[in-house]
């Protein structure tokens, strides 16, 4: 019965078939050794800065990455409500520069640790807060109330626990008067909040009364218990004040709600408004403290140790790019690659995440299965097995050696790798349409012309981009065909890369980050980015580029299989044998010979000769210099 084609499948065969059908190693092979040589360039290269990088009192010291490892807040926003599609969780939070955030700070600490004092320290914000969240608030703008707090930050102060008489007088006549016209506030407001016309207070201060519980008076005395606790320099009181105007509604809420509920007992409350003054967030809202990273630099950090881990983690990278043991060097190297993403993760960019991404789906796949150590052991096995069984290469060997044997493990990772490269390539398509530079054509001409990157630095590439913007048709053209050869080859590649169109998106590609690499000087990440373009490229095409030729001279072996020396030593030959070129002749009680044309060798000529006929053995011709490698290929 005939096989159903994919036309006459249904979409749940379909998509099993996609995902799950067994493929060819080589690919993956291949890609590994691309990887390999990478990955062993960037980490040899961290060997001349490995303690500055990784090292205990590095740029980034030991002690500040395990306080982020154990501390680092997580925030998440709610799954549901109004919040649920925000892009921030609302919380205490801090000015982002260094002296404006220690003024806040200074403000924080000075807030007394008794709850019933701190409420009335903190009265006129909470009455600011809870005026702006009534539903019913005429007036919703977060700032409301907070311009009388500015003036009065402008003021001088004569000492930080005691309001100058000038204050006083300025709130008195603020809550006892209806209306402030702008001459009078001449001594109290800032210049830029000056206007010709009058300047009203908020609607709901003028509504209260002026005596009583809850008057204009108990408003001045609210003002005057919050201005104690400011810092006394008038420059880090306006930084308080500025930082409340501008902080938001909801942060500031959340400021005052951290404020309140601070711990009585010293030490747990200078823990919190340390922690907050560390990560510019309140540990209550946070998710969880602390990243579950691991790292071996975590827990290696004396330099003669480093110096023997890194040397360790090389060899291993080493033993994953020719393929020995891959299974478990290539889980190995990814751990020692996280290790040391893990440990400096300021200096990460596009070329680890994608470092990173290859090395998952090669240890996921067999790529070791191809182009590799593991592959010739297995050669060798196979062949010593069929020779020893039979006298020589049985038909089912036979195939194996011509053809890595598929496997699910292969095709699924190379499935993963194809799809994961048209996501990235697809959202950063699509997240460039959000840019107005790439609309009006000037994205591709600004990355050209930027000061920080390389070519920029080179006369003739000048000389070429004076030239250009000099005619405004060829500046035009040449910018908007770039934008344009971006977007077909970003957006474009995730729908074409499916069709007959597949090899010329794969040399689009190829070009498109051979200029990063070049403009940009994104070398290793253009690599990188192209060695997952080859995971588009079936694992026949690569074997025909790697293997065959013309001229290849027969080579023909004559060995007794009844002698384990001469089976292992046929056997080896077999192994180094990718083109056919051997054919083997059993004879009992025969010595050990080698025939090619009209020459026959024996002995040490034997390897001499394999060394210069066999193209794999071409490759690695140093070694047939080492004498217990001679020996393996003559008995």
């Amino acid at each position: 019965m005939n096989e159903p084609t994919q036309h006459n499948l249904t979409p749940q065969q379909q998509l099993y078939r996609f995902w799950f059908t067994p493929m060819e190693p080589t690919t993956l092979g291949f890609m590994r050794i691309i990887t390999g040589l990478l990955i062993l360039y960037i980490h040899a290269v961290y060997s001349l800065d490995l303690q500055a990088y990784f090292g205990k009192y590095g740029f980034y010291s030991w002690e500040a990455a395990e306080i982020e490892r154990k501390e680092a807040p997580t925030t998440v926003t709610p799954m549901f409500g109004r919040q649920a599609w925000d892009t921030f969780v609302p919380m205490a939070q801090l000015p982002i520069y260094p002296h404006r955030q220690q003024a806040v700070m200074e403000f924080l600490r000075a807030v007394s640790p008794d709850a019933t004092k701190r409420k009335e320290q903190l009265a006129f914000l909470i009455r600011l807060q809870n005026e702006l969240l009534r539903p019913a608030a005429p007036q919703r703008d977060p700032v409301t109330g907070l311009d009388i707090l500015d003036m009065t930050a402008r003021t001088n102060w004569p000492e930080r626990k005691r309001i100058g008489a000038e204050t006083i007088e300025f709130l008195t006549y603020l809550y006892t008067s209806p209306k402030l016209r702008a001459p009078q506030l001449d001594a109290y407001v800032n210049p830029a909040l000056r206007t010709p016309k009058e300047r009203m207070p908020s609607q709901f201060l003028l509504d209260l009364p002026q005596e009583g519980p809850n008057s204009r008076t108990t408003v001045r005395d609210e003002i005057e218990a919050l201005m104690s606790v400011m810092p006394s320099d008038t420059t880090a009181r306006r930084y308080v004040f500025d930082h409340l105007l501008e902080t938001g509604l909801e942060n500031r809420h959340q400021l005052v709600d951290f404020l309140l509920k601070l711990s009585p007992d010293d030490a747990i409350r200078t823990k919190q408004l340390n922690f907050l003054e560390h990560w510019n967030t309140d540990a209550s809202r946070a998710y969880r403290l602390g990243t579950k990273t691991f790292s071996l630099w975590y827990h290696i950090t004396d330099p003669t140790e480093m110096a023997i881990a890194h040397g360790v983690v090389l060899v291993i990278m080493f033993l994953f790019t020719i393929g020995l043991w891959t299974r478990v060097t290539s889980v190995l190297t990814w751990i020692a690659a996280v290790s040391y993403i893990h440990r400096t993760q300021q200096v990460l960019f596009g070329m680890d995440t994608m470092m990173n991404l290859l090395l998952i789906y090669l240890m996921i796949g067999n790529s070791g299965g191809a182009l590799s150590v593991d592959r010739l052991i297995a050669r060798y096995r196979a062949s010593k097995n069929s020779i020893g069984r039979t006298g020589k290469i049985d038909e089912a060997t036979r195939e194996f050696l011509q053809t890595p044997p598929k496997t699910v493990a292969s095709g699924f990772a190379l499935r993963m790798l194809q799809t994961h490269f048209c996501i990235i390539y697809f959202i950063a398509g699509i997240s460039k349409l959000k840019g107005g530079t790439w609309w009006n054509t000037t994205a591709a001409w600004d990355t050209m012309s930027n000061p920080e990157f390389t070519l920029i630095h080179f006369d003739w590439y000048i000389r070429i981009m004076r030239w250009v913007v000099q005619e405004r048709m060829v500046f035009a053209a040449a910018s908007g065909l770039m934008v344009v050869f971006t977007f077909v080859v970003e957006i474009g590649f995730p729908f074409l890369i499916w069709t007959r169109l597949r090899p010329y998106m794969i040399v689009l590609a190829c070009l498109f980050h051979l200029g990063i690499g070049c403009m940009m000087g994104l070398n290793l990440f253009g690599l990188l980015m192209m060695t997952l373009i080859f995971s588009y490229i079936p694992g026949r095409a690569i074997r025909d580029c790697l293997v065959g030729g013309s001229n290849l001279k027969p080579v023909t072996i004559q060995f007794d299989p009844k002698n384990e020396s001469q089976v292992r030593a046929a056997s080896t030959t077999i192994m180094a044998d990718l083109e056919g070129q051997v054919r083997l002749e059993a004879k009992e009680k025969a010595e050990y010979r080698m025939t090619s044309g009209s020459e026959s060798y024996q002995g040490g000529a034997i390897a001499s000769q394999l060394f210069r006929i066999l193209p794999l053995l071409r490759m690695g011709s140093l070694a047939g210099f080492l004498p217990w490698i001679r020996k393996r290929f003559s008995a």
